[in-house]
């Protein structure tokens, strides 16, 4: 699936790239209040960003890779991707308009069928979601959600293949839920 990632939109200021750790520690199984996210309980399967800004958890039929503050993770068919990256700093609606104007000039046929505040990991967050077709020609539906969290703003964008196989769309919604975001001091993990 040809997916433009909206690598523009995230912000670009890279130190070391990050690793799948198993049996990191990290949170999460419970929400806590946005920046009070610690380093803390048992993980495995779980994609950092360069500075353990934010993690999210890869699924084992999925594949995932990091470029300095972007992790991207595939569905390995290829049916579905999903970017998660600090996006550019300021005030969660304009990051979301910015997202908004980043899906009309990536995509065709784009159709916005919903828009909803949200508490992503303790933070607020706005999400958009609908349907486009990429440069070949595939029907997408996706999803988009900015974040405003304790150190930065991020952006997640999530699409998925239509005619995909069954509950793929529920997975791609727990893939998106399962971003967590940390405090700068809580970035290692306790040892």
């Amino acid at each position: 699936m040809e997916v433009a990632i909206l690598v523009w939109f995230f912000d670009e200021r890279a130190e070391d790239d990050p690793v799948i750790r198993d049996g990191v520690e990290s949170r999460f199984d419970n929400t806590a209040e946005c920046g009070e996210a610690a380093l803390s309980g048992t993980t495995s399967n779980v994609r950092f960003d360069d500075a353990k800004r934010f993690a999210v958890k890869v699924p084992p039929t999925w594949a995932s890779r990091a470029e300095g503050s972007v992790v991207t993770l595939s569905k390995k068919n290829g049916r579905a991707t999903l970017s998660v990256g600090r996006a550019r700093p300021g005030d969660l609606l304009e990051a979301l308009l910015d997202l908004r104007a980043s899906l009309h000039r990536s995509y065709r046929d784009l159709d916005f069928t919903s828009e909803e505040l949200l508490v992503l990991d303790g933070c607020p967050a706005r999400s958009v979601a609908g349907s486009a077709r990429n440069r070949r020609g595939a029907r997408l539906d996706f999803e988009g959600v900015v974040v405003s969290g304790p150190t930065d703003n991020f952006v997640i964008a999530g699409f998925l293949e239509r005619g995909s196989e069954p509950r793929l769309d529920q997975e791609l919604e727990r893939v998106i839920r399962s971003v967590r975001f940390y405090l700068s001091e809580s970035r290692e993990p306790a040892g």
